[in-house]
């Protein structure tokens, strides 16, 4: 994993994409004046990149139930841009949907919103799609929804995955807030973050060959 290749990536994508956003100054805040498809997916791959940062942190710190619930973050992300970009150019009323509730939160005072979001089984679908080709697949569908459950949890705090912190040797268990201690645990969970840094590297020459950005998407493939 080369995280410092993923940042390159990521602002390449960015600068070659959607450029700079511009400075508000009567909110004082930065904004992108397009909001666009080509904004949305750039934006959701960059907090993707920013989770694989994170969670690759909490996981060298124990910190595994912080680094669940950002590794749904960044797979939520992964399967939003292929949703957005599943027929690119053309957009369908559900991506429609999706931009018009996104953009609709702001930085400057405006963090909810009363628009629709577009239900999670409708992006899942779309990223089976994306990847398989068909209209369906029963096995990938599955096994998107059972990451989403399983990932739910830690961004619930689900009982099972509290208990996760529980721990020690026999003279001092206890829940190990500030992190497990355990090595072998450290290295099977080490294992995820590789997985979803490869996943967000594909999302990214995905996007780059979706734009147009062919150049990008054979320099980034060549490191996955």
């Amino acid at each position: 994993m080369d995280l410092a290749i993923l940042s390159y990536f990521i602002e390449r994508l960015r600068r070659e994409s959607i450029g700079d956003p511009v400075w508000i100054s009567s909110k004082e805040v930065f904004e992108y004046s397009s909001q666009s498809v080509e904004v949305a997916a750039v934006l959701k791959l960059i907090r993707a990149s920013h989770g694989i940062f994170a969670i690759d942190l909490l996981c060298r710190n124990g910190l595994f139930v912080d680094m669940g619930a950002t590794y749904r973050c960044v797979a939520d992300c992964v399967y939003e841009v292929h949703f957005l970009l599943e027929r690119y150019p053309e957009k369908s009323s559900n991506v429609q949907k999706f931009i018009e509730e996104f953009f609709s939160k702001t930085i400057d005072g405006h963090l909810t919103s009363d628009k629709e979001p577009v239900p999670a089984k409708k992006i899942h679908a779309a990223m089976v799609r994306s990847i398989t080709g068909k209209v369906q697949d029963e096995a990938i569908q599955k096994h998107l929804s059972n990451i989403y459950v399983a990932f739910s949890g830690y961004t619930h705090a689900g009982y099972a995955h509290i208990m996760h912190m529980f721990g020690g040797s026999p003279q001092s268990m206890g829940f190990n807030i500030s992190g497990v201690n355990d090595q072998k645990q450290i290295d099977i969970q080490s294992q995820l973050v590789e997985s979803a840094y490869i996943s967000v590297l594909l999302a990214i020459a995905f996007t780059a060959q979706k734009l147009g950005l062919n150049e990008l998407h054979r320099e980034v493939l060549q490191r996955c």
